[in-house]
């Protein structure tokens, strides 16, 4: 038994060695930033600590952020998890979203949970259906998903837009929808920081995914199908079902990311609400290394870079905008080799020669 529990805190140091070296290293340059531009960066990062993690208030601030981070960092994990590359999780937010305010707006009189799941599962649906499209192309003709999820984003986030702008606009001048009725908002613990049940959701969410991919047969074809098709494929593995399934599941998770911001934060589908959810899930799942359990985490630390970075600003004359620099210099960071940077490395080894049989002639 302490064996086991050495070797699970040696592989959990060694899976948590590179995130926390790059957050470590990205600190350090932000500093170095900061310096320069004639701040204290203890100041400043007391301020960014201190407004997402200090106080009930700032840190359900910080949930409230995490929320659809954490969630579109699941969808990534599980298509990296099964070898896709589901770049379009920002694309299956978009139509997700709007699906469940779709829900929420037209369908009156329905208890509050029944209107909730049903708003939450046509956005999975209408998610998944998103994913299809890729999904499929990869399968018959393998396109590359990556360039067909990126391309698809455009096309929900325009197609939306066209939504909102005309056929499903409120009355006045903005581009919104009309709110959906209070049967289908999702239950608010704080009016005064809007944290609501999609933080349950999302952890429920989160230890799923993670039994899922872990401790059942599907999850086992999924990793198994990630780490050689051709293997799996050998020992009996549909690869090409379960590659649909895996994206099929991401495409949901990816269309609940949406349905959780709006029933729980905005109660209507607005034009370009997300700032680039679905991006900042991919850089989650990067720093978690896929791991379901490390996204709830990497997801609550994104979440609170984004809720302390104002004030940051307000306290100091630092920008908010160091705080997307640091973001990016942490994925540097974990997405590169630092097993490079070993003593010895790049030094190049000598073949060894082979020593001649006893008694015979080297010549």
């Amino acid at each position: 038994m302490q064996a086991q529990r050495r070797s699970f805190g040696r592989q959990l140091w060694e899976e948590c060695q590179r995130p926390l070296a790059a957050v470590v290293l990205a600190l350090l340059l932000g500093a170095i930033l900061i310096t320069l531009s004639g701040e204290n960066p203890l100041v400043a990062y007391r301020a960014l600590i201190g407004g997402a993690f200090i106080g009930s208030l700032n840190l359900q601030n910080t949930f409230v952020r995490s929320m659809p981070v954490i969630l579109s960092g699941l969808a990534v994990s599980v298509a990296f998890a099964c070898g896709m590359f589901n770049m379009g999780v920002e694309g299956q937010l978009y139509l997700g979203a709007f699906a469940a305010a779709w829900v929420g707006f037209t369908f009156q009189g329905l208890p509050a949970p029944v209107h909730i799941l049903l708003a939450i599962g046509a956005a999975a649906l209408v998610g998944m259906a998103w994913a299809y499209l890729p999904a499929i192309a990869k399968i018959r003709w393998d396109t590359n998903e990556i360039v067909t999820t990126m391309m698809l984003n455009y096309v929900a986030q325009y197609f939306t837009s066209y939504l909102v702008s005309f056929p499903f606009k409120e009355p006045g001048d903005l581009p919104q929808t009309p709110a959906v009725f209070p049967s289908a908002q999702l239950y608010q613990f704080s009016a005064a920081s809007r944290l609501h049940a999609g933080i349950v959701l999302a952890v429920v969410l989160a230890i799923a995914l993670y039994f899922l991919i872990r401790h059942t047969a599907l999850g086992y074809e999924i990793r198994m199908t990630g780490l050689s098709a051709s293997v799996s494929r050998c020992s009996g593995i549909d690869t090409e079902r379960t590659a649909l399934k895996a994206m099929l599941l991401s495409g949901a998770l990816g269309g609940i990311a949406g349905a959780v911001e709006i029933l729980g934060v905005h109660y209507r589908f607005i034009n370009n609400f997300s700032p680039g959810y679905g991006w900042d899930g991919l850089a989650v799942s990067l720093l978690a290394k896929g791991n379901p359990l490390g996204i709830l985490l990497a997801g609550v630390f994104y979440g609170g870079l984004q809720a302390g970075a104002n004030i940051m600003e307000f306290s100091t004359r630092v920008p908010k905008q160091l705080v997307d620099a640091l973001r990016a210099i942490i994925i540097l960071f974990v997405a590169a080799d630092f097993g490079a940077l070993k003593p010895g490395k790049w030094i190049k080894k000598e073949p060894k020669k082979s020593l001649p049989p006893k008694g015979g002639n080297p010549h």
